[in-house]
């Protein structure tokens, strides 16, 4: 019989990392509905031909005053969502839940549990609970779900904060590692890329410009990398928005001539495939994050990314990258050289990188898990 699963984030979050998952869940009886204001997340649904209604839960919650209209809000929100929820459970036979952004966790959670949904809360890795609003409330309302994360660093700072561990689920991101296997195009590609390796050491970056990024600190360590590694280049791929001022930047330090902006991209695996090292710029990152990571690791890509931010389960230190401290141009510079002067080194982290995907991080060690959550 098919499981039907809702789905409300009215967050950013792209969910690329998930989406992989749900996929191969619904070739396992399994069906699921999305309820979200994000035009992004609508175009994903639409791809995968399941059905999507936007919904709008009120104002995104960024300072005190926001948060006042939304507490104010409150009744209202309920009773509109009630509705909704109890058309899902009893025309669409919905038995779960899965809420992603802070918002719907505080208005969802209650109704789902007084009319017998099952509630499982995804919690982004860069989320801080020390900053979070009516924490106690959220506290409260998680004695309900089944909380999903990550990384352990999560699940450390969820049990500090007082959340009860067997509420607590640590899945590891997963990718589908057969879109990165080799085949004979692959092969093509490689050979008529020799001449482009040897002519620059390429570093890369897929950035989110949405969030808070270190692209000033990479800026600064390929400046600092240049009397060193002079046939140096930055290729990054993200959001064109910051562009403008990035290549202001770039050409203020006098590197705009190596550094590269590019649009973001569908097919991203292409320009893994070009580049030589990969750098984390994010200052904490988010499940996209963790796609692309796990992506570049099964390119074969050694990956150089932030200090204490939960990657320590991902990243291994001089065995698939390095992890520095963040912001610190210097550090990230001389591990640039390093690869770059050890081209044995170099290949040994992408080759190790890879294998560690193969081995913990593809999608079918998740899917198990996940099933048995929805269970």
């Amino acid at each position: 019989m098919t499981k039907n699963i809702l789905l409300i984030n009215s967050g950013e979050e792209k969910m690329k990392l998930l989406f992989d998952l749900f996929s191969e869940l619904s070739q396992k009886e399994y069906c699921f509905y999305l309820l979200s204001s994000k035009k992004p997340l609508f175009e994903q649904f639409q791809e995968k031909k399941w059905s999507a209604k936007k919904i709008n839960l009120g104002p995104t919650i960024k300072n005190k005053i926001y948060l006042f209209i939304f507490i104010l809000l409150l009744p209202w929100l309920y009773c509109k969502l009630l509705i909704i929820l109890f058309n899902y459970k009893f025309n669409k036979k919905i038995t779960t839940i899965i809420l992603f952004d802070w918002s719907e966790k505080i208005l969802a959670t209650p109704l789902a549990k007084i009319i017998g949904l099952k509630i499982i809360w995804i919690e982004n890795p860069n989320c801080r609970y020390k900053q979070l609003k009516i924490k106690n409330f959220y506290k409260l309302l998680a004695n309900f779900a089944t909380l999903v994360v990550f990384n352990s660093d999560n699940k450390t700072q969820l049990k500090n904060f007082g959340f009860k561990e067997k509420n607590i689920l640590l899945i590891h991101p997963a990718i589908k590692f057969n879109q990165y296997q080799e085949n004979i195009f692959n092969n093509l590609a490689q050979t008529n890329g020799k001449n482009f390796h040897n002519k620059y050491f390429t570093i890369g970056a897929i950035a989110n410009f949405k969030q808070k990024q270190k692209i000033e600190t990479l800026l600064q360590a390929i400046k600092i990398c240049l009397p060193v590694v002079p046939n140096l280049q930055l290729i990054i791929v993200g959001n064109s928005l910051e562009r403008k001022s990035l290549s202001w930047l770039a050409k203020k330090m006098e590197i705009d001539s190596l550094v590269w902006f590019i649009d973001e991209q569908t097919q991203i695996k292409k320009w893994l495939d070009s580049f030589n090292v990969y750098v984390v710029t994010a200052e904490l990152p988010e499940l996209e994050d963790y796609y692309n990571i796990l992506g570049a690791m099964a390119s074969s890509l050694p990956i150089i990314g932030p200090l204490n931010v939960g990657l320590e389960e991902v990243i291994l230190e001089n065995k698939t990258g390095s992890l520095i401290a963040s912001g610190n141009s210097e550090m990230l510079a001389s591990q640039i050289i390093k690869l770059h002067e050890d081209k044995k080194l170099c290949q040994q982290l992408g080759a190790d990188g890879r294998e560690r995907v193969q081995q913990f991080f593809t999608l079918d060690k998740i899917v198990d898990k996940f099933m048995a959550i929805l269970k």
